[in-house]
């Protein structure tokens, strides 16, 4: 199976940011947006999802940087487009890995949880690099290892267990960019300079144990594999996973600790 056959489309988008946005996108979202280097004039955003970094993007950057955000799932963009209000936005549906923009065009690009979805992860960040403008940042953010990721790992796990003869692919995909020697990497191929990776730990605070399950199983493309399987095992699988945070992590509401790598380089 590809990447390509993890869609997320129908009602995954909306349960997607309603369950897993506030919980372990929002507080990475802060932190990647504020690393952008002020002043800026020309902004892109890739793999822009449901808009939450966009949003805090185009409050650091104000009104008069010209902003462009960026996804291929127009699903997701239809969401990003509710949710974020700002007129300097150009929304376009774009692959990262043939950017529809001249050389030197940006003085930013950022790119939070998108590149383990590419298929040719080393292209994606070749094309940040060709439409950089000399000087210009780049920015970009991966997962940690599952196990670093508490409810996430219990959701894999726990599907894992219910599924055990055709156990569903789509969770290697997000947690699979781990090692930041991979990630200077790309960086450093692709032509950039001054590379930094470090690890961030940040906290994720969700209402509830359920809310954190719904996202995880409903949430993204693991659903569809689910369904296809038995679909009366999608409400048995959540009230697993909400017990296995219960018992691991804690009561409702539910605080847990998140790491990610975050990678900075220059062209």
């Amino acid at each position: 199976m590809s990447n390509a056959d993890f869609s997320f489309s129908g009602n995954i988008p909306e349960i997607y940011d309603r369950y897993l946005g506030p919980y372990i996108f929002e507080p990475f979202a802060k932190d990647i947006s504020s690393r952008v280097k002020l002043p800026v004039k020309k902004v892109l955003e890739i793999a822009a999802g449901t808009g939450r970094v966009t949003r805090h993007i185009a409050e650091k950057v104000g009104r008069e940087a010209q902003f462009v955000a960026t996804d291929l799932n127009p699903d997701m963009l239809a969401i990003a487009k509710q949710r974020v209000n700002a007129p300097n936005i150009k929304w376009m549906q774009a692959n990262a890995q043939e950017l529809p923009f001249e050389d030197n065009s940006f003085n930013c690009v950022i790119c939070q949880f998108g590149i383990m979805f590419f298929p040719d992860k080393q292209k994606g960040i070749n094309e940040a690099y060709r439409v950089l403008k000399p000087g210009g940042q780049l920015l970009f953010n991966t997962w940690d290892r599952l196990e670093n990721n508490i409810t996430a790992y219990i959701s894999k796990h726990t599907v894992t267990d219910f599924l055990k003869e055709n156990p569903p692919e789509f969770y290697r995909v997000p947690y699979s960019m781990f090692n930041p020697a991979e990630l200077k990497a790309y960086a450093d191929i692709a032509g950039f300079t001054k590379v930094t990776v470090k690890k961030i730990t940040l906290t994720g605070e969700s209402p509830s144990a359920m809310d954190i399950a719904t996202g995880f199983i409903e949430g993204n493309p693991i659903i569809t594999e689910i369904i296809n399987q038995d679909p009366t095992l999608v409400e048995k699988i959540k009230a697993s996973v909400v017990e296995q945070i219960h018992r691991q992590v804690s009561k409702d509401s539910v605080r847990s600790e998140l790491n990610v790598w975050i990678c900075e380089a220059y062209k």
